[in-house]
């Protein structure tokens, strides 16, 4: 299932507004069992908040770069083994570098599963404020931070009275630990906000410091294609309508994301005037950065050289019975074997391949030897040793690499083919076109 990734400025209220995501899924799960559209017998989704910062990695560590990347290793680890098709994952944390995000984008792609970001619009001088509470809690006796809540308490007076801002959401009480002031300047001077243009990024909810809650309703129905019970008004379909609890049910009761996806796009499309009707949940589509190439079998080079090396040694076993040219030639057109219409050369039938070599009447006549596997000879064999190396490392990759079980890749039984086809088109002084 989803994998909701928070982030925002430190001391934003990161971990209350995890709290509440898991706390408001619960719920959504519980009003569906309630209302029947999912049945009693089927499980109920796993919800796991992932923390960043625990007792063995504080918020100091952020202090110096081996530490804090040991922490997002650890965080990123947790966070990959809780994903499945039974689960939320709510990963809390700043989550600053995008680069990070990127990289938590890649593993939910990798898994089929969708994501999304969640972003805590906390201003800064509020982060600041929450950050000097938890120092007050801290070090209750500390003058100088007693001095620092005076003036802040007369800086918010004078701007209350210029300006009105809203009141803020009512918090539960805060018993995260603080950050240095230092480290909290510089954290917030380095963070990477999301953008709503980067596909890792995308959907994007942001949940500013005044809203009480965030945007359940939404990121439930990105997430899962399926409609929240709260986006169900009056002159929709009743919600103990058969039809629309069953259709409900069945697409609830896939646990597969591609079905996921087709049963909620057929069960959002039904209501036209439903909030929910315009969002569905994303069909993840594999690619090459997040699907791992297919394994290849192990004996794929033996194979290629086997091959290659049988032809090799054909052709070499052709040139010492008919070591001359021209008596090569003779008895090609006698055989009265040609590869392509209207034309003449030496032909010379190889194992495993569907077409011969051949080697036109002009490139053998112009040979400076007349004997084919002399040294300079069109068939000597320092030259066919070398135009098997050639092909072996053309081909190489293109065998053992993903595209070898796929659609394209070089078979086992076209090698010779293929290497008929290379040393054609070099004995002919000409690319192949095919």
């Amino acid at each position: 299932m989803p994998l909701i990734v928070l982030t925002g400025y430190p001391c934003s209220g990161l971990s209350y507004r995890a709290r509440q995501l898991a706390s408001q899924l619960e719920n959504t799960q519980n009003e569906l069992f309630a209302s029947g559209a999912i049945p009693s017998s089927k499980p109920r989704y796993k919800i796991h908040i992932v923390p960043t910062h625990d007792v063995s990695h504080p918020r100091t560590v952020y202090d110096t770069a081996r530490t804090e990347k040991e922490t997002r290793g650890v965080a990123y680890t947790r966070a990959k083994r809780a994903l499945g098709r039974d689960s939320f994952v709510i990963l809390d944390g700043m989550n600053y570098i995008k680069g990070y995000r990127y990289q938590l984008w890649c593993e939910a792609k990798a898994l089929g599963t969708s994501c999304c970001v969640v972003h805590v619009g906390t201003p800064i001088d509020q982060c600041v404020a929450n950050n000097e509470a938890r120092l007050r809690r801290k070090n209750p006796h500390s003058q100088e931070l007693e001095s620092a809540q005076q003036s802040a308490k007369e800086e918010s007076v004078s701007e209350s009275q210029t300006c009105p801002t809203p009141p803020p959401p009512p918090k539960e009480e805060d018993t995260e630990d603080p950050y240095p002031p230092e480290l909290l300047n510089n954290l917030i001077f380095r963070y990477e906000e999301p953008n709503i243009h980067s596909r890792w990024d995308k959907p994007l909810f942001t949940v500013p410091w005044s809203d009480v809650e965030p945007p359940i309703a939404e990121i439930w129905t990105a997430l899962t294609g399926l409609p929240h019970p709260s986006t169900l008004s009056q002159t929709d379909q009743a919600p103990d309508d058969a039809s629309s609890i069953s259709t409900l049910a069945a697409a609830l009761s896939l646990t597969s994301p591609t079905n996921l996806s087709s049963a909620a796009s057929t069960t959002t499309a039904a209501p036209s005037g439903t909030r929910a009707a315009a969002l569905q949940r994303p069909r993840i589509k594999p690619h090459q950065a997040t699907v791992l190439p297919t394994a290849t079998a192990s004996s794929a080079l033996y194979n290629i050289e086997k091959r290659t090396s049988a032809i090799v040694q054909a052709i070499r076993s052709f040139s010492l019975s008919n070591p001359s040219a021209k008596a090569a030639l003779a008895q090609s057109q006698s055989a009265k074997v040609r590869t392509r219409p209207g034309e003449e050369g030496i032909t010379i039938v190889v194992p495993e391949a569907s077409i011969p070599i051949f080697i036109p009447v002009h490139i053998a006549s112009a040979s400076t030897t007349d004997d084919l596997a002399a040294a300079g000879g069109i068939l000597a064999l320092p030259r066919l040793q070398r135009l098997r190396r050639q092909w072996i490392a053309l081909n190489r990759a293109y065998v053992a690499g993903p595209h070898a079980s796929g659609k394209g890749g070089l078979m086992d039984d076209q090698i010779a083919d293929a290497f008929v086809r290379f040393l054609n088109a070099d004995f002919a002084d000409e690319v192949d076109e095919r």
